[in-house]
């Protein structure tokens, strides 16, 4: 075998995030603009805008003191709807910069969700410090502008809202996380990346995130005095189960069950005394026509105003309407429009109808039009029409702090199979990590082992003579340069000239599923040609040594998978 085989074993393993060293200058720097933002707080708290209340204080302190330990790299608060998710982020902003271990860049926080809202953007903005508001982005912001951001900086803390959104793997904050280089335990842990993450319905994206083991934590959200939640509506008697009111069919016959449970609607409407808004979600297309149809017989059209609020209509913001008093009770029929990110003016609210479905999905009737109802501003009066099994067993949930495996929740996320609950397929999950192990394995029985060599025939010879009988084939196939004379490699389907940095980075992603290992070419310094290196990089199979290579007698590790 040739003498010049270079053979190596990463074994540097990082067990917590990196503390980030700041020059005395870079220190004072942050700790003025660290005043600045603390004192904007302040002012939003006095101008009552973002009133930071006791419990969100509490909420602020679990999370703060969850990241002073430095193995954690993710904690999920899950705080019920409209319990002050804003407020409590900005406590924990005000918190974490208050403390004496915290010494972070005002730059290097963000807030985000997979939501594409402009509203929702607009409206968390407007609750914000000064300080943060050009970090705040939607769903449209990420791919792009989030990822850019985030090139180069170390020591990051990035606050996420409504992850329920856009959470599975192929989706926005995947792709978007993917493009930043943070699917990968090592890397977050080397830029002290730190991800908070808030919602009112986790579905399986909690499950997923549990499996992080150590390196993860979840917080039950305490409400504040005064919170009427969809369950202490149910409660007092406000919920009612909903029901079909459009019908199957397009064409003029009316049924006269449609028609009833319009009428049941109705009923409820007359016993106001006095006019007010009343809100109907429909399906799209023909059906929407449908529901009005089935209104305008019920109701007639002249003691009754109908109006729709989609994204075609011509109402920017809906509570410029809901605000004031109406002269007459007004039925909005809305389309995809009120879901998890808004906040509704409340007090001339009577009726909430939610969009009927076989199926229901449990997160969008939770984050739905009940949801919209919760909060701190209940105006006491007004009927919420929804799927009350879904409410019943979110209760069941939160008490058993998203633990219970055993009671079944349908959404975008989560599956139920066999009487199980469990994730499906979220960006949580940490399959779709670098550096994370199962249960049964040890990080050490994860890291992949990694050969150096100085050309690929070395790597082809090495394969032959030690990997061969264990893994089969031929081994690796000779690869050509590019017209430029580097030689690429293709990561996660993208191809291109890789630093030895980004290939140790995708370590783990660049292991074949079928053959069992990876051939890559890289380079110290990727403008540089004479830096090339080969790596195979295989997972550990049985812990032995090679009796006839001098390389293996003079190494403890061993050259094969566990």
């Amino acid at each position: 075998m040739s003498d010049n085989i270079q053979f190596q074993i990463v074994e540097q393993i990082h067990i917590k995030r990196f503390r980030c060293e700041y020059t005395l200058k870079e220190q004072k720097v942050i700790e003025l603009r660290k005043k600045i933002i603390l004192n904007e707080l302040e002012i939003l708290d006095l101008d009552g805008v973002s009133v930071i209340h006791d419990n969100q204080e509490l909420i602020a302190y679990q999370v703060v003191t969850a990241f002073k330990d430095r193995k954690i790299i993710n904690v999920m608060v899950v705080s019920k709807t409209q319990s002050g998710k804003t407020g409590s982020m900005c406590a924990t902003i005000k918190k974490y910069l208050e403390d004496a271990g915290n010494l972070i860049p005002i730059e290097n926080i963000y807030i985000i969700t997979g939501v594409s809202s402009c509203e929702w953007k607009e409206q968390t903005k407007e609750r914000l410090p000064a300080s943060v508001q050009s970090r705040v982005f939607h769903r449209c912001d990420l791919p792009n502008t989030f990822v850019d951001e985030l090139k180069d900086k170390k020591n990051i803390l990035i606050i996420m809202d409504e992850i329920q959104v856009a959470a599975k793997k192929g989706q926005t904050i995947y792709k978007s996380f993917q493009a930043a280089g943070l699917l990968d335990k090592q890397t977050l842990y080397e830029n002290d990346v730190k991800i908070l993450e808030y919602t009112a319905t986790p579905d399986g994206t909690i499950y997923d995130l549990m499996k992080w083991n150590d390196a993860s934590k979840k917080i039950l959200a305490s409400v504040g005095d005064g919170y009427i939640g969809s369950f202490e509506l149910l409660n007092k008697g406000r919920v009612k189960q909903y029901k079909n009111l459009c019908g199957n069919d397009d064409n003029d016959n009316f049924d006269e069950e449609i028609l009833d449970n319009v009428r049941e609607i109705k009923e409820v409407v007359d016993r106001f005394s006095r006019p007010l808004y009343h809100i109907i979600r429909t399906k799209n297309g023909i059906y929407q026509d449908n529901t009005i149809k089935n209104f305008k017989t019920v109701f007639g059209t002249t003691d009754y105003k109908f109006i729709k609020y989609d994204r075609e209509s011509d109402i920017v913001d809906i509570n410029n309407t809901l605000k004031n008093s109406p002269n007459k009770h007004t039925i909005i029929f809305i389309k995809e429009m009120l879901r998890c990110a808004k906040t509704l003016s409340k007090e001339f609210i009577g009726v909430v109808y939610e969009r009927y479905s076989n199926n229901p999905d449990d997160a969008s009737i939770i984050q739905g039009l009940v949801g919209r109802m919760t909060g701190y501003d209940d105006n006491s009066f007004t009927i919420c029409f929804t799927n009350i099994d879904t409410i019943e067993r979110y209760e069941k949930l939160w008490k058993k702090n998203f633990e219970d495996n055993t009671i079944k929740w349908n959404s975008k996320t989560t599956k139920f199979k066999n009487g199980i609950l469990s994730g499906q397929n979220t960006f949580n999950d940490p399959q779709n990590y670098d550096g994370f192990s199962t249960d049964s394995d040890t990080e050490d029985d994860k890291e992949p082992v990694i050969n150096k060599f100085k050309t690929q025939e070395e790597a082809k010879r090495y394969y032959i003579s030690h990997l061969k009988d264990t893994l089969g084939g031929r081994g690796p196939n000779t690869v050509h340069h590019n017209g430029d004379g580097f030689y690429e490699a293709t990561i996660r389907e993208t191809k291109k000239v890789y630093s030895s940095k980004e290939i140790y980075t995708n370590r783990n992603c660049n292991i074949k599923n079928g053959a069992g290992y990876g051939f890559r070419a890289c380079y110290e310094n990727i403008n540089d040609k004479s830096t090339l290196q080969w790596w195979l990089i295989h997972k550990k199979i049985n812990s032995f040594k090679c009796p006839d290579c001098p390389i293996c007698q003079k190494m403890s590790i061993p050259l094969a998978f566990l």
